[in-house]
């Protein structure tokens, strides 16, 4: 494929969910991303209109794992270009096969997984930056969000697209290869670590704030049994998703912050 085409078809494939639908969801968004392509391998506008027809029906996957179906697409329809009529029903074989377990892949490491731990590493940094740095530097914090997420997906998308064009079939092999599920129990490890080491620093920075002169407190308590009791529920109730035990534990603290006699 020619390297402008390529670059079209990666540059349109961010507009996939652009056009979706309640009765066939990311279909058009589909026909988007792959027409260039089309357009290329059959220049005869009866033969393009039938492959549009082909390739108008269901699709819905996660948009970031999507590009290794467009991948296996192309390829097949090449070799339907080329006159292999037993491929005919392959591109529909791949969309319908393929759709549903990348898209619980992509949905479970970068929405499940990838976008939570960003989210931890932006709140740490702003607890930090009014802690420790100068209020000032509290713009770091959205700035590193936007730049540690799409850093990652970016470069992902990008790679899988076009490895996925020389492996093919191939690619479904590599990507059960690449320990998904690992990375992701790993990054839930390590964002809880964060989540805790945050709310050590937000109860440094804020403390207790209760609105009584009586309280239940009464700073005799050591901080740090409060944070032997998060991290302890943390690992009991370690089944819970971080997302979760952070707002618990926020919501504890506020409770603890203010609870009177």
């Amino acid at each position: 494929m020619a390297k402008r085409v390529s670059t079209r078809l990666f540059l349109r494939t961010f507009f996939i969910q652009s056009l979706w639908n309640f009765e066939r969801l990311q279909n058009i968004g589909f026909l988007y991303v792959l027409y260039p392509v089309f357009k290329q391998l059959y220049p005869d506008k009866e033969k393009r209109k039938a492959v549009l027809l082909r390739h108008i029906g269901f699709f819905n996957t996660n948009p970031y794992m999507a590009n290794i179906i467009f991948a296996m697409v192309i390829n097949a329809e090449k070799s339907i270009a080329d006159g292999d009529e037993k491929s005919v029903k392959k591109p529909e074989m791949i969309k319908a096969v393929m759709s549903g377990p990348i898209a619980a892949i992509g949905d479970s490491f970068f929405w499940g997984t990838w976008r939570p731990f960003v989210s931890f590493i932006a709140i740490l940094l702003t607890i930090l930056s009014v802690n420790i740095f100068d209020i000032f530097y509290i713009w770091i914090a959205p700035v590193a969000f936007i730049f540690l997420y799409n850093i990652v997906h970016l470069a992902f998308r990008y790679w899988i697209l076009f490895v996925s064009f020389r492996l093919d079939e191939k690619m479904i092999s590599l990507i059960s290869k690449l320990e998904i599920s690992y990375l992701g129990d790993m990054f839930r490890i390590i964002g809880l670590v964060i989540i805790l080491t945050a709310i050590i620093f937000y109860f440094e920075s804020f403390g207790f704030m209760p609105t009584m002169h009586l309280y239940f407190f009464d700073y005799t308590m050591p901080e740090a049994l409060i944070f032997g009791i998060i991290l302890l529920l943390s690992f009991l109730f370690g089944k819970f998703k971080p997302v979760i035990m952070f707002y618990c534990a926020i919501l504890f603290s506020f409770i603890l912050g203010y609870l009177e006699l």
